[in-house]
């Protein structure tokens, strides 16, 4: 899964500083190269870990959305393969990242005729760990799981995250590909809790120069436009073809309509996207400026207006572009 992926490029970059947080004196942390493979499974994370007081093992972690009633069985199949290559100790952690209760098992204990197992390792539910541990990191990769933790005010820890970003590039230690990657790995955490509303209006608030079209947010008022457009279209064409009372006509119509859908749905898309890069840009959309978008119908005017909006350094100049664009044309 997507959210997976994020949490385990996050987690690959800064493990040393989130061991810290949750309460591991390590010093030293190498990754090993090579994946662990099982059948079709894959660790998610593998390293040689060394404590403050030198003592060394192998630390392996999995990433969880959901509960599995069947980890303990991969986790003891993982660690029969990790002691079989390895001459260490090996210290396995679920790192459970699901909304839904942890109702997951941490252990296998079995006796039958003589034989017996007894089998554990820690599972850390994500959501327990205190949102302002991770902000006390100077690390982004770090401080943006504070949106999963445990927060009384979750508004505020995500105003706290996009601050430090902010502050981050302004101050030039990160880049606006940096910028563009730590937004759009927050969205996907944000759909993790279900805070995606609440992200989406504090991104809005924070002024960042960099290119909005290739965030989430640019995405899915373009990709709502474009659908809204291509229905009404439809039902458009369905009904002209209707009123003319033949199969034909309704077929016809309802192609007329899809391709006039499809058009409609580019200008809208383009307006939607147009107006979030303005307020995530500028943080308001002033109201002689919408009416200008709003009344745009040109396709080409609209792609001008897209491209202006990223140039401008002021909402006055992007005023005066594109009003002048409209009198030209």
């Amino acid at each position: 899964m997507k959210y997976d992926a994020e949490i385990k490029r996050t987690f690959e970059k800064v493990a040393l500083g989130v061991l810290r947080i949750l309460g591991y004196e390590v010093v030293e942390i190498k990754p090993i190269p090579q994946e662990m493979q099982i059948g079709r499974l894959v660790a998610d994370f593998l390293a040689i870990v060394k404590l403050k007081d030198g003592t060394e093992f192998i630390l392996h972690i999995e990433f969880q959305t959901k509960n599995d009633p069947d980890m303990p069985k991969r986790m003891l199949g993982y660690f029969y393969v990790i002691i079989s290559k390895h001459n260490l100790p090996v210290k396995q952690i679920v790192i459970y990242l699901g909304k839904e209760e942890l109702s997951m098992s941490n252990r296998i204990e079995m006796r039958a005729d003589g034989t017996s197992i007894v089998y554990e390792y820690e599972i850390i539910d994500l959501k327990k760990v205190d949102s302002e541990k991770f902000l006390e990191s100077n690390i982004p990769d770090v401080y943006l799981l504070g949106i999963l933790g445990k927060a009384q005010n979750i508004s505020e820890i995500i105003k706290k995250i996009i601050t430090r970003l902010r502050e981050s590039f302004e101050k030039r230690e990160i880049s606006k590909h940096d910028m563009l990657e730590y937004i759009n790995r927050l969205g996907v955490f944000a759909e993790l809790r279900d805070i995606r509303e609440d992200l989406k209006k504090e991104v809005q608030k924070a002024v960042i120069d960099i290119d909005i079209t290739k965030t989430w947010l640019y995405q899915e008022g373009k990709q709502k436009g474009l659908e809204e457009g291509i229905q009404k279209g439809i039902q458009k064409g369905r009904k002209e073809g209707i009123q003319k009372g033949r199969k034909e006509g309704i077929r016809e119509g309802i192609r007329k309509g899809i391709k006039q859908g499809i058009i409609e749905g580019m200008k809208k898309g383009l307006k939607e996207a147009i107006l979030s890069v303005i307020k995530v840009k500028f943080g308001k959309t002033p109201s002689s400026i919408r009416k200008v978008i709003m009344h745009t119908d040109d396709i080409d005017k609209l792609r001008l207006m897209k491209k202006e909006i990223l140039r401008s350094k002021t909402l006055k100049e992007f005023e005066i572009k594109i009003r002048s664009t409209n009198h030209d044309r």
